[in-house]
């Protein structure tokens, strides 16, 4: 995993104050690796516009220019002027060397965006936004320096973005790329050095970005073992039972020893899932939640989620329902698997806040903290095209889930896996990251059409990880 960062304007600080690093010379790293990933994209005869505004950003795509000039067919246009000292100093080097500076957008094989980086806190001028819209209708490869041009430092999108191809971000990676709203923008995200190693340049963290490196399979490493060493999920059935069906067999595949359908309406299960109307004698874990409707009345919801001390994993229908106060308050080793609109309500029975989810997904970093402020022990999973995972202060982003995933049922999947990690001795935190990162893994292999791919494909392909 990697980490994240907020902002790096006092890592920067760092570096100058106690590294003894100007901004010249972090500058110059960073244009260096900006025009490497220019000169490893460029064929010997494309033509590079670098559009360079009139601040920092600006300076670097300015430095880069300068670097790559007569090597590559490099032009330069800086719409708005330079303003900033190194925006200055940069443009005297480049003029030095009597690289061309443009006055309008010109067609090139390659664009580089340097108007804005992490410091955007407005929305764009008209001229601005057109400048950007015409750089987005050329079909062009795009390189964004720092930050697509657009994304603010939430990582919201108020009205236009460039469309990179790859961004290359100056020294750390930030959590504003990794808004779902940015997802699209981003393209592939690189990391340039700035003089120091990023273990130098980087500071402690509680923020990280996960990988599939990250991922902790349950592999069965002794060989005299049986059913019950790998635990026993419980899931209950309700209104629409098809989702917990999805759920129980996704948590058989993921490796349970045992996984039983309890309750109401348990029809057409499968031959290797248990029944029962009532919760077993013994088990490992409970996941509730998919599809529940109400067809329980509370006393019998009691039942099923306080009469006991097991882990639990709660999602869909139990996050609309006001006995979630009473689970959160009185259970510990849960995890939650809200997406946004379950999100929505979570925060408002929670009486933590009442917003709309238009606010929890222009604010997903800000609002995952507020819940986890109010129950650091809960394990909380923001499904979405970035998923979030948080405990505590220990932040967590999932950037690898695909379109693939956007159909009903995935969810369902989702949380029978985290059961199944549970009942295998896993933490909730470990249960969580783990099989958030191998659901996002199976879509990834299985080979078929973007809009094809179904929860049960999703259960099948958990078994060829």
């Amino acid at each position: 995993m990697q980490k994240l960062f907020k902002e790096v304007k006092s890592l920067d600080k760092r570096c100058y104050e106690e590294l003894y690093l100007s901004e010249d010379i972090l500058m110059e790293q960073a244009a260096f690796a900006l025009a490497n990933e220019v000169k490893n994209c460029a064929a010997k005869d494309d033509e590079i516009l670098f559009v360079c505004g009139s601040g920092n950003n600006g300076a670097d795509g300015i430095a880069a220019a300068r670097i790559l000039a007569k090597e590559l067919n490099v032009s330069v246009y800086i719409p708005f002027g330079v303003k900033s000292q190194m925006a200055e100093k940069q443009l005297k080097r480049l003029r030095a060397l009597h690289v061309k500076v443009v006055t309008n957008i010109i067609d090139a094989d390659i664009y580089v965006d340097a108007i804005f980086g992490s410091g955007l806190v407005r929305e764009f001028s008209e001229n601005t936004s057109l400048i950007i819209k015409k750089i987005n209708s050329k079909n062009a490869k795009k390189i964004a320096c720092d930050i697509p041009s657009g994304i603010d430092s939430e990582g919201r999108i108020p009205t236009v973005c460039f469309e990179a191809d790859t961004t290359i971000t100056m020294g750390a990676l930030k959590e504003c790329l990794y808004s779902d709203e940015a997802k699209d923008f981003t393209g592939e995200i690189k990391v340039a050095n700035l003089g120091i190693s990023r273990d130098n340049y980087e500071l402690k963290q509680s923020s990280y970005l996960l990988e599939e490196s990250d991922l902790k399979l349950p592999y069965r490493n002794k060989q005299t073992v049986n059913k019950g060493d790998f635990g026993h999920v419980v899931v209950i059935s309700g209104h629409k039972e098809g989702a917990s069906r999805l759920s129980a067999i996704a948590a058989f595949n993921f490796g349970a020893g045992l996984v039983t359908l309890a309750g109401k309406n348990r029809n057409n299960i499968p031959m290797s899932l248990m029944s029962s109307e009532t919760l077993p004698k013994k088990f490992s874990v409970l996941v509730a939640g998919m599809g529940l409707g109400n067809i329980y009345g509370d006393e019998k919801l009691r039942d099923f989620l306080l009469s006991h001390v097991k882990p639990m994993v709660i999602d869909a229908d139990l996050l609309h329902h006001k006995i979630i106060i009473e689970v959160l308050n009185k259970k510990e080793d849960i995890v939650l698997t809200p997406h946004p609109k379950e999100f929505q309500s979570l925060l408002k029975i929670l009486d933590i806040a009442d917003i709309s989810m238009q606010e929890i997904q222009d604010n997903r970093f800000k609002w995952v903290r507020e819940f986890s402020k109010k129950y650091p022990n809960v394990v909380l999973v923001l499904k979405g095209a970035n998923t979030l995972i948080i405990q505590g202060k220990k932040l967590y982003v999932n950037p690898l889930g695909t379109s693939k995933l956007a159909k009903g049922g995935s969810g369902d999947v989702l949380a029978g896996m985290i059961g199944s990690l549970l009942a295998q001795n896993y933490t909730p935190l470990e249960a969580a990251m783990s099989a958030s990162i191998a659901h996002s893994m199976v879509a990834k292999n299985i080979k078929c059409s973007n809009f094809g791919l179904s929860p049960i494909d999703l259960c099948e392909g958990i078994k060829w990880l």
